[in-house]
């Protein structure tokens, strides 16, 4: 029986952790070879045809999809054009993106059979082995499937309590992963509440940890490689201090190639020497979430902030010359454009190497997603759900947010223009608000830097501002 597992990348240098781990579990479970589970990964610029033609060309009895926001309108197109060219194919849909609304998956695109709802290497491996044997999947724990008489919901998979159980695919599959980011675990889930995300995943068990020598055995197997990138996918690396800092021994003591690592980290985590072991281990990328810092929004969706200590957090990784993304959501219910513009400007006041916005995306299964009616949240009910108002912020508050998401792609590492927000009676979003109105008022192909010096320079001009300083600083950030 052939089995072809496919995704659709964002971001093709990502290595696609969910569909090695469903491999491993079908060789290590079901002992199948290696060459009868192939995988297939394809660009975000990648077409149906495309992909369909390639995932024909292999003549797959099963195809599994690895959906997610990015990817879940092409790969329901494909499952369509699969299917009408090999009828006989089953297609099991699996991640985040179906699994919450498996029910409404099934419904609306026929050509899909079955939809897993839980961690997918148990149930996946399970559908296999009956679909090999010449069963079905009633009794199949965590799927949704359909049959001829409708569409049916089995019981719920158990959670898999020790995660040592789960084959390890760093460590049981011959992948070549030359020159591409590795994607790795060392834990699952989340203890936090946030209701706008969705790695707790609905569990009981909202935290579960790899063993600490597997964990350092796969990192030790890809140190070797010559490998891009390191990317440590827990929700929160340093979730347990102690944990992560012996992690970042062991990265320090063995990573000769000074391979790069990226993790997620939690800023009210972070002391001192947390940060100088993850500067020697080589960490290269750190994701810090701030998300807002209004207290309604915060506690409308359950969001954690100990200002004092996420403020020590964000010193020592300045001290210790840590390149970081702060990150804020605009859009969150509770926040209104005053305390959004309010958090911007104190988001730049930290003075971070790169400041990001996000727009709140109202993902399926979130506990935001099962409280929008409560909160009159409206937002796109297609892919990728982004907000579009909410009983605290209208349409134009939140158009307002977005245009600002977009402008902070454009200048947010042009640090001249977070110097503006320091000068008297001035904020940084008001820096900002008047690069939207300028960048309005110049439509232009001139690249970012290019024609946010010139902003700048007629900012300055206007407002009578002493400009050399600023000048020089732009002429080095245009480069």
């Amino acid at each position: 029986m052939q089995i072809c597992l496919a995704t659709q990348h964002a971001d093709a240098d990502f290595a696609p952790l969910a569909l090695l781990y469903l491999k491993a579990s079908l060789v290590g479970r079901l002992a199948l070879r290696g060459d009868d589970v192939v995988l297939l990964e394809f660009p975000a610029s990648a077409s149906v045809q495309q992909i369909v033609d390639k995932i024909l060309q292999h003549q797959p009895d099963i195809l599994g999809l690895s959906c997610y926001v990015w990817n879940i309108t092409t790969l329901t197109a494909v499952c369509r054009g699969v299917k009408a060219r090999r009828p006989g194919i089953r297609i099991v849909l699996g991640g985040p993106e179906v699994g919450p609304v498996a029910a409404s998956v099934l419904a609306t695109n026929r050509a899909a059979d079955v939809v897993v709802r839980s961690e997918g290497e148990r149930p996946f491996a399970d559908i296999v082995a009956r679909w090999m044997r010449g069963d079905g999947v009633a009794d199949v724990l965590g799927v949704t499937y359909r049959t001829e008489a409708g569409i049916h919901a089995n019981d719920d998979a158990p959670i898999v309590r020790d995660l040592d159980e789960l084959p390890s695919p760093h460590l049981t599959l011959p992948t070549d992963l030359t020159g591409r980011t590795v994607c790795l675990e060392t834990q699952r889930g989340c203890v936090f509440r946030c209701n706008f995300c969705f790695y707790n995943k609905d569990l009981s068990i909202r935290n579960r940890r790899f063993d600490l020598e597997r964990v350092k055995e796969e990192i030790a197997h890809w140190l070797r490689q010559d490998v891009r990138e390191l990317y440590l996918m827990d929700p929160i690396f340093n979730l347990n201090a102690g944990r992560a800092k012996d992690i970042c021994r062991f990265i320090a003591a063995h990573n000769h190639r000074r391979t790069g690592v990226h993790a997620e980290v939690w800023a009210e985590f972070i002391d001192d020497e947390l940060a100088a072991l993850m500067r020697d281990a080589g960490f290269t990328f750190l994701e810090v979430g701030l998300q807002s810092t209004d207290g309604s929004a915060l506690a409308t969706v359950e969001r954690r902030l100990r200002l004092q200590r996420f403020l020590d957090g964000v010193e020592a990784l300045k001290r210790h010359d840590l390149w970081w993304e702060l990150q804020l959501i605009v859009g969150l219910p509770g926040e209104t454009r005053a305390s959004f513009r309010r958090s911007l400007s104190f988001a730049a006041s930290l003075d971070p190497p790169v400041l990001a916005v996000y727009p709140l995306m109202v993902l399926p299964g979130t506990e935001l997603w099962r409280k929008a009616d409560e909160l009159r949240l409206v937002y796109d009910r297609r892919p990728p759900y982004h907000v579009r108002s909410h009983y605290s912020m209208s349409d134009d508050d939140v158009a307002y947010g977005l245009r600002v998401v977009r402008a902070l792609h454009d200048i947010g590492d042009f640090r001249a223009l977070r110097g503006l927000a320091r000068e008297r009676d001035l904020t940084y979003a008001d820096v900002v608000d008047a690069w939207i109105t300028w960048d309005d008022a110049h439509p232009g192909d001139e690249r970012a830097g290019y024609r946010a010096k010139h902003f700048l320079i007629e900012f300055c001009d206007r407002r009578r501002m002493p400009a050399e300083r600023y000048r020089e600083l732009a002429s080095c950030d245009a480069g």
